[in-house]
């Protein structure tokens, strides 16, 4: 398989005169909201983005949003873009294992562009902080996992050193009925707005 055959949405770029450096969201990949819409997080999960980014004192028109992967995997599973070596040889399928593992997977060598333009992006772009919402772009941007125990510490861009990365919840982890998560959720982004503002 060489060419894929998913629904695709592109990055949202930021509109108009924002703060002095830019801000990056980066999420895992778009549902079937974001499709419809031909944009990165809409719908519920979308919602509750741009109300905690209000409180504090972002403007989502303002941000660069992107998502580790552009394409919407089948019944929305991540999991979807990574194999086991051992599942990888069993259909005959490379791996990018460039990337490392994630989950004790590696990437798909069809899905490892999308790395390499979110790479790219952040390279040309220069976001003066980014921000991962969930485990699959902070795999994507540090190489680490466990969201729940980095969630809120400070972490460098393994792909533009020096650039400063705050790992925090997805949205939908919340909306799953974690509602106790929402204020380290806001207080993730507030601190980011700081180093933003600095």
């Amino acid at each position: 398989m060489n060419r894929i055959d998913l629904p695709f949405v592109d990055y949202q770029y930021p509109a108009g005169k924002g703060p002095p450096g830019l801000f990056m969201l980066v999420g895992e990949a778009p549902g079937k909201d974001e499709v419809k819409q031909g944009m990165p997080f809409v719908g519920r999960s979308g919602k509750l983005l741009d109300k905690n980014l209000q409180e504090a004192g972002l403007e989502r028109g303002q941000c660069l949003v992107a998502n580790v992967f552009r394409y919407q995997p089948p019944g929305n599973k991540v999991g979807h873009f990574f194999l086991s070596n051992r599942a990888a040889e069993a259909v005959g399928e490379k791996l990018a294992v460039e990337f490392g593992k994630f989950g004790g997977k590696s990437v798909r060598a069809l899905f490892a562009a999308e790395l390499e333009y979110l790479k790219k992006t952040i390279a040309e772009k220069k976001p003066k902080v980014i921000v991962t919402l969930g485990a699959t772009p902070l795999w994507a941007l540090t190489g680490l996992g466990g969201i729940v125990a980095l969630r809120g510490k400070l972490q460098e861009c393994r792909f533009v050193p020096g650039i400063p990365v705050i790992p925090t919840f997805h949205p939908s982890y919340i909306l799953r009925g974690n509602w106790a998560a929402e204020p380290l959720f806001q207080k993730d982004l507030a601190e980011s707005r700081k180093i933003l503002m600095a």
